[in-house]
């Protein structure tokens, strides 16, 4: 056998992750499980009360027909979140328990139902799981090209919006625009450029609208404007606004810019009569659109 070696191993060391005194900053949060708008994320921050309901001066927009106007009231209290039902028609429920007098506290992972339809979930949150139940909702709601509305959420809030319209009696109107000799601009200069047209429709008309105007990509080159408390003539103004803005952006290279124009058909609930809804509105807007385009592109048509 060889001598022995003098030297001695050392004892394993257990190497331990040092933890971060600063715990992640909790958020309470409600989730839309069913009903409108599923996904949605509400966040309870910023003041001591949030109201629940139809009304447009609640905090959080609930637009379902058997939520009442002031549905249900969240307060905070320290760390804590209590829900209180505001007198509603269809009552409030935390886990499948109705609310009654007395406020019921809230707890993570808590079910609350406004009415029979409307599934909201209470959950504590740290700021990346926010972040994530976020993305998850634009991503429904957003059409991956041009990051305007998709025809889903255009669908579903066009419903909203005629419901808000009649009770309360206001003004509604839909703006429906085409890009003109768009299947022209795909075979002359390809898909690419085509792709890069309709980004840029999009932006322009983001940009030329109210923050309180809604527009969508609604199939193909088609683009929808919802604009709230707005009657015919002002709407008919606001297609010609956007028509204009369009006819001097210029898409792509500075030395080979394309551009490209619009036509729009302008409808309002005030000329569907008593079928007030969402197809006959669309339709509407969409018959005037061919109309448009029909008489030579390039123009806005409110009327026929």
């Amino acid at each position: 056998m060889g001598p022995k070696s003098d030297r001695t191993l050392a004892a394993p060391t257990t190497l331990v992750a040092p933890v971060s005194s600063v715990a992640p900053q909790r958020r309470a949060v409600l989730t839309v499980v069913r009903g409108g708008d599923v996904g949605r994320v509400m966040r309870l921050a910023g003041a001591l009360s949030f109201t629940l309901g139809r009304r447009a001066t609640c905090s959080y927009g609930v637009e379902d027909p058997a939520v009442s106007g002031m549905h249900a009231r969240i307060v905070a209290a320290g760390e804590d979140y209590y829900i209180a039902d505001d007198g509603s028609t269809n009552g409030t429920f935390v886990n499948g328990v109705r609310v009654e007098a007395e406020p019921v506290k809230l707890a993570d992972g808590d079910r609350i139902m406004l009415g029979p339809t409307v599934l909201l979930r209470f959950a504590f949150v740290d700021p990346a799981e926010e972040e994530a139940l976020q993305r998850i909702y634009d991503a429904t709601l957003r059409d991956a090209l041009t990051g305007v509305f998709n025809r889903k959420h255009l669908d579903e809030r066009l419903d909203a919006e005629i419901a808000y319209a009649r009770r309360h009696a206001t003004a509604l109107s839909v703006v429906m625009l085409d890009v003109d000799h768009f299947k022209q601009v795909n075979d002359t200069h390809g898909h690419r450029t085509g792709d890069a047209v309709l980004k840029a429709v999009a932006d322009t008309l983001v940009h030329g609208l109210r923050t309180e105007d809604v527009v969508a990509r609604y199939g193909g080159e088609e683009f929808v404007v919802i604009a709230r408390a707005t009657r015919l003539p002002e709407a008919t103004l606001l297609a010609e606004r956007l028509r204009e803005l369009m006819a001097h952006v210029a898409v792509g290279d500075p030395s080979h810019a394309l551009r490209v124009t619009l036509s729009a058909g302008v409808a309002s609930l005030e000329c569907c009569g008593e079928t007030r809804t969402t197809a006959a509105l669309l339709s509407i807007a969409d018959r005037r659109l061919y109309r448009a385009k029909d008489a030579g592109r390039n123009r806005v048509v409110a009327e026929g």
